[in-house]
Order: structure tokens, then C-alpha cells, then sequence
């Protein structure tokens, strides 16, 4: 209520009960008479005021009784509190209904410090229900009854009260609307979250206040359910602008990448690593990969080889590929060349050696690609046998194993998509067998 704010983002894990002590004193800002959240957006209207009511005071021997309890909760002494309170209770009786009001009001402190949420709903209630309520103290503690409803993730009954609160005060704050906004979104009603947010920005902008982060994040969050993901990046580039953390970098790169443009994808990305924000593996991964599909192989390799060294990403089966890849199209073969042997040796099927055997092959390292391709064929899980064969005879008849090319051609001469290929490879090998033989014979 008055003495406390417990409303808390979607984000939050609800406090343990000893992070819940206020530091200024309840009872004070009971009797201040603060009207709660204030403030209203010019389209929400100004209901009138109800009809003015005597005003009623704290008795001496009320307040003094008061102040024991007082000084127990700030002690964080609850179990004290909450008996001297039930003394003030068994004479409630002769108490007009501000004292009644207040002393439920500290009921709900105590009990709320403790986390009996439950508690706390009955005691606001008790609060409502107490006649000649003053104004300021009945529209607070209904606001503080909705956001106990809230903490207690009862999101449709928080809604209610809020709306109801909304009609009855002259002026809303941007945080009540936006708690109005959380509420709808607990509950998946994303197209019901947004005006709430809209117009506590705007409320914020006439104030000349800056927008809080939780506001942003909130409505970033809601467009980005109802897959809106233009305004929802356009959220993202204020909150790196007021709020640059690492996280809303790396969310904005997202967001343009299911937008479909990768480019910004990439620039975002490169900017965000570029400043230090990127560290976790699957980040840098990320960032190698999105320079990769910009056709910039190198700072991909540069990227990775500083990950290897920093020891923020592992050597394995993942990383040694997308390293391989990198330095691939780069075209730096001989680096590579020793990442393909890891991989082979790590993951040990086909597909890593027929790699291998190609890197082998853009080196002229003929017979090491003979090795290599041998090696995948006696590996499960070949994809294309006859593409494979067709690598290993040229590596073959490279190497001047005439022979054993001609027979390893003439095995998938007979197939459908490939046969003619490795037909005419068959005359052709068999052609110069057939010359080198006539000319040993000279």
C-alpha cells in the first residue's frame, strides 16, 4: 500500500520475506495521507471527486500504541509487530475508521514483509471495508490490493481492480499503467498489453522522463509474441541507445535475422563483438557464422582462432567443422588442413574424411587423398557412394594408380545420374594405360 511498492516486472522471482522490509517508517506515510500512484493521461478524463468527508485523526494513545509495532518491524521483529497490533485489534471497537484503516494498513506491512500474501489481500480488504474511508487512503490501498493480486499471479482479478482504481483516482501514473500492461500479458493478451505501455511512454514524454528499461523490455516482449518484429527491433534500437547491456544487442541481431535481413543481422552482431559484448560459445559461433554468410571467411577465422585461444569456445566436433568451413572459403588450405585431420579424428565417419581427402586434393596431396577417401568409403553413413568413388579414382589416376582407377571408375559406370561420366573416365584412363604401355614396349 502506502508504505511499500510490491508490484514487481514478469521477470521477477518474488523476494524472500527478509528483502521485504521498507525503510521508512509505515506509520509516517500512513499518516502523510498519500494518494498513491499519480498522474493521468489527458485522454483518460477526471472523474469527479466524491463528496468530501470529515476528516478523522489518529488518537495520542492510538499513535504511541502504534509505535511499539512500528518499531518492531523495523527491527524485522514481525512476530512482535503483529502482537502488538492484535492489542490495538481487540480494541478496535472504540477506534474511529482512520485508526481502523491504519492499523490494517500496518497488518498488511507486516504480514507482506513476511511474504503471507493471502494476509495481505484480507488485511486491504478490511481496509476497503471501513466506512468514511478518507479518499487518498481508500484509492491507495485499492491500487496496493491489485498489485497483491499480482504477486500472487492472480493476473484477471489484478486487471479488475485496476480498472476499477483507474476510474475512481483523478490521475494514473505510467507504473500503474504499466502494471496494468503486465497483468494482461501473464495472461497472454499481448494485443491488450500494448495501448497500457503506448501510453505510459507518453504520459513519460509530456513529463519530460526518460522510459524506464522495464517499460521497453515489457514492450518489446509484446510484439515480439505477436511476432511484430519491425516495431519490436525498433524497440530493441531505443533500448540500446538508454540501456546498452549485451543482451539487447544480441536480441536486435535476432530480430533483424527474422526479419529476414541478414545484413543488419551481421552488422549489429559485428558491432556487439567488435564493443566486447559477445562472449558466451554459442554467441561467438553465431558471429562467425553470420560473417561466413556475408562472404567474409577471414574475420570468421579470426574470430574463431581468438576463441580457441581464449578458451571461450571448446575444441570438438561443432567448432573444429565451423573452423574447417571458415578457412575452406577463405581458401587458406594449408591451415586447414590440420583442423579436417582433428575433425576426422574426433567425429571419425565418412563425411569428415571426404573433407579431408578434398582439402587433400585442392593441395595436390594425391595420395593422402587416396588415404582419405579409402578411409570414408570403410565409414557408415556414406551419403553419395558414386560421387565418392568418382573423387577417389581421380585421386587415383592422379597418383598414377592407372589401374585401380580405371576398376574404381568402371564400378559406377552403370549408374543413372553419373554412369557416362565415369564411362568416358574408364576410356580415358584405359587410353593412357594403353600408351604408357606402348611406350615402356619402345
Amino acid at each position: 500500500m502506502i508504505f511499500f511498492r510490491p508490484a514487481r516486472s514478469s521477470a521477477q522471482p518474488r523476494r524472500k520475506a527478509g528483502d521485504r522490509t521498507p525503510r521508512l517508517g509505515i506509520l509516517l506515510l500512513i499518516l502523510l495521507g498519500l494518494a498513491g500512484p499519480a498522474h493521468a493521461a489527458e485522454d483518460e478524463g477526471k472523474p469527479k471527486p466524491p463528496p468530501t468527508k470529515k476528516t478523522q485523526t489518529l488518537s495520542q494513545k492510538v499513535y504511541k500504541q502504534m509505535e511499539v509495532a512500528q518499531q518492531a518491524f523495523d527491527e524485522k521483529n514481525y512476530a512482535a509487530a503483529e502482537q502488538a497490533l492484535n492489542g490495538l485489534k481487540a480494541q478496535q471497537d472504540s477506534l474511529n475508521g482512520y485508526e481502523k484503516a491504519t492499523l490494517y494498513n500496518l497488518f498488511a506491512a507486516v504480514y507482506y514483509a513476511q511474504d503471507k500474501v493471502d494476509q495481505t489481500i484480507e488485511a486491504y480488504k478490511t481496509v476497503l471495508r471501513v466506512e468514511d474511508l478518507p479518499e487518498g487512503l481508500r484509492n491507495s490501498t485499492l491500487y496496493s490490493l491489485a498489485q497483491m493480486y499480482f504477486v500472487k499471479e492472480d493476473y484477471p482479478t489484478a486487471v479488475k481492480i485496476l480498472r476499477s482504481w483507474m476510474g475512481q483516482v483523478e490521475d494514473v501514473s505510467p507504473d500503474a499503467y504499466v502494471l496494468l500492461a503486465q497483468a494482461y500479458y501473464q495472461q497472454g493478451r499481448y494485443a491488450e498489453s500494448e495501448d497500457p505501455i503506448i501510453t505510459a511512454m507518453k504520459i513519460a514524454k509530456q513529463r519530460g522522463a526518460q522510459y524506464k528499461e522495464s517499460w521497453l523490455s515489457l514492450l518489446r516482449a509484446v510484439y515480439y509474441e505477436q511476432e511484430k518484429y519491425e516495431p519490436a527491433a525498433k524497440v530493441l534500437e531505443v533500448l540500446v541507445v538508454l540501456y546498452p547491456k549485451p543482451t539487447y544487442w544480441l536480441q536486435l541481431s535476432g530480430m533483424y535475422g527474422l526479419m529476414g535481413d541478414q545484413l543488419k543481422q551481421a552488422e549489429i552482431m559485428h558491432a556487439a563483438y567488435v564493443a566486447g559484448m559477445v562472449d558466451k560459445p554459442a554467441e561467438v559461433l553465431n558471429v562467425a557464422r553470420l560473417y561466413m554468410a556475408q562472404d567474409a571467411p577471414y574475420p570468421a577465422t579470426q574470430v574463431l582462432e581468438a576463441a580457441f585461444k581464449n578458451r571461450r569456445i571448446e575444441v570438438n566436433a561443432e567448432t573444429l567443422q565451423l573452423y574447417a568451413q571458415a578457412l575452406g572459403l577463405a581458401k587458406d588450405y594449408e591451415k586447414q588442413l590440420p583442423v579436417l585431420e582433428k575433425l576426422a579424428e574426433v567425429k571419425n565417419d565418412a563425411t569428415s574424411y571426404v573433407y579431408l581427402g578434398q582439402a587433400h586434393i585442392a593441395l595436390g596431396h594425391w595420395d593422402e587423398a587416396v588415404t582419405a577417401f579409402r578411409a570414408a568409403l570403410n565409414k557408415p553413413g556414406v551419403d553419395n557412394v558414386v560421387s565418392l568413388k568418382m573423387q577417389l579414382g581421380t585421386a587415383l589416376y592422379n597418383a598414377g594408380e592407372l589401374k585401380t582407377a580405371r576398376s574404381t571408375f568402371a564400378s559406377v559406370a552403370d549408374d543413372p545420374e553419373q554412369g557416362d561420366q565415369a564411362a568416358n573416365w574408364v576410356k580415358f584412363v584405359s587410353a593412357e594405360i594403353q600408351r604408357k604401355q606402348a611406350l615402356q614396349g619402345t
